[in-house]
């Protein structure tokens, strides 16, 4: 349930830097590794943005591709889900980030 206190972040976060512009879209990139459930974000994001930002905001959340590479053959590889072993040689994969959690981009309508 952490995301509840992650999206309160966000939406602090998302309201400074409109600086009094009204918001559309808030778009938020996460990581594979990052612990945070697109779906919960959405869940509180959806309750707590009209104290905030309004209801017309919008939430878009991105998952981020993991990367890794083998630590056996050398090969770099995009995951769209977790794996440990390398798909080509079954060697020990190492991940390159996968713990994102990043307010990408505002959408804002200027009055």
């Amino acid at each position: 349930m952490h995301e509840a206190s992650i999206v309160r972040e966000i939406l602090a976060t998302a309201a400074e830097r409109a600086a009094g512009a009204r918001v559309m879209e808030v778009c938020v990139e996460v990581g594979r590794l990052s612990g945070v459930s697109p779906d919960a974000l959405a869940f509180y994001f959806e309750i707590l943005r009209g104290d905030t930002l309004g209801t017309q905001a919008r939430l878009t959340v991105d998952l981020v591709p993991l990367q890794a590479r083998c630590s056996d053959c050398g090969r770099n590889t995009e995951l769209e889900d977790l794996a440990w072993t390398c798909p080509l040689c079954a060697g020990t994969l190492r991940f390159d980030g996968g713990a994102e959690l990043e307010l990408k981009s505002l959408v804002v309508e200027h009055g």
